[in-house]
């Protein structure tokens, strides 16, 4: 069988490919648009014979790029009448919990991101559908965790926000996260594909929404991460309405980051626990930033 991985000079598929398929399956091929080292290929601009058909087995897609980027590139193959020409069995793509979290959000942004998630996946769940292919698609939260070269955009942003600050400002009451680590994440995407390799079903779909083993308060995830990283600054913790009050101001500046300091205080947890899911024992937070 055929491994194709897509969006892989990422933390999330480094890590997948070198601690998990690599030493599993033989026939892996790794596309990218900017690392030399893995077959070049441009999602948006499809470039046949690049993704060409190496052998007669089945073949299973990983995707680990933005969701609405996979549907772009499936219209282009069907287009071209392309994607006819490989054994596709399964696609596994990864989504967003934001599509749940963010669905009530007032904030344009909030609202278009949403829709254009939702879009996307309902325009793969029919694709799969119309040419019986397998579909999973893995909603995480936040994701963290470093591999290689590559660096997340979430944990490393919160550091360097704090290493800037003289001191740390918090509401008395921080909402609750569940975020999800690239070992966690790469292990359910390798127990997905082994589901699918093993099926006999044609088309079998479904939407899984995962997080990480443990659900801590915005605070929690703040103070551990400044401990692991050897981070000494002073965390100060003031009356909830008074916090967003002085920070008000942001909303005619900068809207945006005010709707993120809002989700402060907001729980955006509650999902299938990695640990549960995969049947092994849980894992902490603090062990793995």
């Amino acid at each position: 069988m055929l491994i194709r991985i897509f969006g892989i000079t990422t933390p999330l598929g480094d890590h997948l490919y070198k601690k998990f398929l690599r030493n599993f399956y033989e026939n892996i091929n790794c596309y990218s648009r900017s690392d030399k080292q893995y077959i070049y290929l441009d999602l948006q601009n499809i470039k046949y014979p690049t993704l060409k058909k190496e052998c007669k087995s089945e073949e299973i897609w990983i995707f680990l790029c933005p969701i609405w980027e996979i549907v772009n590139f499936l219209d282009n193959l069907i287009n071209e009448k392309i994607l006819k020409k490989f054994q596709i069995k399964g696609i596994i793509c990864c989504s967003s919990t934001s599509v749940i979290t963010k669905k009530f959000s007032w904030h344009s942004y909030d609202k278009k991101l949403v829709s254009r998630i939702s879009y996307a996946e309902q325009k793969i769940i029919k694709i799969c559908k119309l040419h019986k292919i397998c579909l999973s698609i893995i909603r995480p939260t936040l994701i963290y965790g470093n591999s290689g070269l590559y660096m997340d955009n979430n944990i490393n942003r919160i550091t360097k926000i704090c290493q800037k600050l003289p001191f740390i400002i918090l509401p008395k009451q921080t909402g609750k996260r569940q975020p999800i680590h690239i070992s966690q994440l790469s292990a359910i995407i390798n127990k997905e594909l082994n589901t699918i390799k093993n099926t006999k079903e044609k088309s079998q779909q479904s939407i899984l929404n995962i997080g990480g083993d443990e659900i801590l308060s915005y605070e929690i995830i703040l103070k551990s991460l400044l401990i692991k990283r050897n981070i000494k600054k002073l965390i100060l913790t003031i009356n909830s309405d008074f916090f967003f009050l002085i920070l008000s101001p942001l909303l005619i500046v900068n809207s945006r980051l005010y709707t993120e300091i809002l989700r402060i205080k907001s729980d955006l947890s509650g999902f299938q626990k990695s640990n549960d899911y995969l049947k092994i024992p849980a894992k902490k937070f603090s062990d793995l930033i």
